[in-house]
């Protein structure tokens, strides 16, 4: 996994580094790349190229950048809406198929007797829809974390899996972050086969085994 942009010189991350600390000191080249990243993450066009194999990748289904650790959300619309899609394949899977037309025959018989007990003439499709069903009931995953740096790890977890996210960009995190937090958080991408960006605006202590790649004021790269 790898991501460039043409105007570094190196990549940003590669298969070779678990995170990078990148470090842009200069604020309006800061701002224009972390935008530029934001905007491909949301599915526009930009200039950065995520590629595994040498295999271009899009950056917008395959990387997640976040702003604000404490208005992240397991349970966004982007990320329940993937949890219905796969809930809906499990329920039409070999193991599941069968009680799955049982129930959606149930439902049916049961609009049937419902409109028995009216003094209409009704009709409905037969195909069920699963995906409604779950939003009606409102069907999510369950919050048990209090603390925000829980809700972080929980979130990395579910959007791993549930989004196949591959990377996890984050702004400014160290300044609401430990050094052990940072560390914790490191070691569960690395479980979770996850790479994470750290982009920063001023240099800090250095973390351990991860690239830290500096864009100074001058616009010199350093790593």
């Amino acid at each position: 996994m790898k991501l460039v942009h043409p105007e570094l010189s190196r990549a940003i991350i590669d298969a070779t580094v678990d995170y990078t600390e990148w470090i842009i000191e200069a604020t309006e080249r800061f701002a224009a790349f972390v935008y530029e990243l934001k905007n491909q993450c949301d599915g526009n066009d930009g200039r950065y190229v995520l590629s595994d194999a040498d295999k271009e990748l899009g950056i917008s289904k395959n990387m997640d950048i976040v702003f604000d650790i404490f208005s992240i959300d397991i349970n966004s619309k982007k990320i329940v809406n993937k949890l219905y899609e796969e809930m809906q394949q499990v329920a039409y899977s070999e193991k599941l198929y069968v009680k799955t037309q049982e129930i959606a025959q149930s439902i049916q018989k049961y609009i049937l007797e419902l409109e028995q007990e009216t003094d209409y003439i009704l009709t409905f499709t037969e195909d069920v829809d699963w995906m409604a069903i779950f939003k009606a009931l409102q069907v999510q995953h369950e919050i048990i974390e209090e603390d925000y740096f829980e809700k972080l790890i929980r979130y990395i977890k579910v959007a791993a899996v549930v989004m196949k996210y591959k990377i996890f960009v984050f702004v400014n995190l160290r300044s609401y972050l430990s050094d052990l937090q940072m560390q914790k958080l490191i070691q569960e991408a690395i479980h979770q086969e996850v790479k994470l960006i750290f982009v920063e605006n001023c240099v800090k202590d250095c973390m351990g085994e991860g690239l830290r790649y500096i864009i100074d004021r001058d616009q010199c790269e350093i790593y």
